[in-house]
């Protein structure tokens, strides 16, 4: 008997939860109108919610290309007459041919987890996505960085969503340290790549 009176108590005071987050509220009150009643889902949804990218990215590319190429001219002449008479015999001759190959590949893959803002919502009522992590160590600082659209649909309970769910997702990994200036080439390098 207790137990039916403890469970109509809470049923009751949960029906007028969400019958008066609308109404505008008394001055003290701890409800506003922005206020979500205490059975709403707790997904994000409005500007501000705190959302939790699981970044999972992996990606591979690879490209061949070769080319071959091969001209020849020859040109003759003889004796001249008339006015050009003086003119000798003459010949030209002249062959080139290129050949190249070429290929490259790249593989990357990206596993983190980051917390962002909804920093608005589209007339369609996706969410717009921003969210940045610095990590520094030592002299070295890591940036991670992610923003784009989420359907609503895509938020999964725990307020997560993956970053194959994002759409328009621009994802930049970056670096400043000495491990990042160590993986760049050099000045001598540059200017010979820039060369050839």
């Amino acid at each position: 008997m207790r137990g039916a009176i403890v469970i109509c108590v809470i049923l009751a005071a949960a029906f007028y939860t969400c019958l008066a987050a609308p109404l505008a509220c008394a001055t003290g009150s701890l409800w506003t109108p922005a206020s979500r009643p205490l059975v709403s889902d707790r997904r994000a949804a409005r500007p501000g919610d705190i959302i939790t990218i699981l970044v999972v990215e992996k990606s591979s590319a690879s490209h061949q290309a070769a080319h071959e190429t091969e001209k020849k001219l020859s040109a003759g002449g003889g004796p001249g007459g008339g006015i050009l008479g003086f003119f000798p015999d003459l010949s030209v001759k002249a062959d080139r041919s290129t050949s190249g190959s070429g290929s490259t590949a790249q593989a990357t893959s990206l596993v983190d987890r980051v917390s962002g803002l909804v920093i608005g919502v589209t007339p369609q009522g996706n969410l717009q996505i921003q969210a940045a992590r610095r990590v520094k160590i030592n002299k070295d600082e890591l940036t991670l960085s992610v923003t784009g659209l989420v359907r609503p649909d895509d938020v999964s309970p725990d307020n997560t969503v993956l970053s194959t769910h994002v759409a328009d997702c621009r994802l930049e990994w970056s670096g400043r340290g000495a491990i990042p200036e160590k993986q760049r080439p050099g000045l001598l390098s540059s200017v010979i790549s820039w060369l050839w």
